[in-house]
């Protein structure tokens, strides 16, 4: 009997542990990757405003970021739009027709930004254009 008494605080605490590592892995799940998810697409979005990494990858990145959603990307893509490479600009004007013509509408703030024809062309898209204020 005596055995069995002594095996009692550690049979209680088998739950508390499962408990622990369950709450460990809700905090990873619900804290710690998406913090890191947004580490990692403002490193891709700085990385397109980089000159040393390579236009080629540049351009392959703003083509790939098509599919996030955010003012962010799109703030980003604005800048990328007016590279010194021409690859580069033409993939960041092509991802931001892509965007907003799946959004239907582009801020007025942001479209100024762009050059004229960049502007001209973004019009005939038939987005609406609104006003940030």
């Amino acid at each position: 009997m005596l055995p069995l008494v002594l095996l009692l605080p550690v049979a209680l605490l088998v739950p508390l542990q499962y408990l622990i590592v369950l709450g460990a892995q809700l905090v990873y799940l619900v804290w710690v990757l998406p913090c890191q998810d947004a580490r990692d697409t403002a490193d891709v979005l700085r990385s397109l405003a980089d000159p040393a990494v390579p236009a080629e990858q540049r351009a392959r990145t703003a083509r790939a970021v098509a599919g996030l959603h955010g003012r962010p990307v799109v703030e980003a893509l604005v800048q990328t739009s007016a590279d010194a490479e021409p690859e580069v600009a033409e993939a960041g004007l092509e991802t931001l027709c892509t965007i907003w013509r799946r959004d239907g509408v582009v801020g007025e703030d942001l479209l100024l930004k762009l050059d004229p024809q960049a502007q001209d062309r973004v019009r005939a898209l038939g987005v609406r254009v609104r006003s940030p204020w």
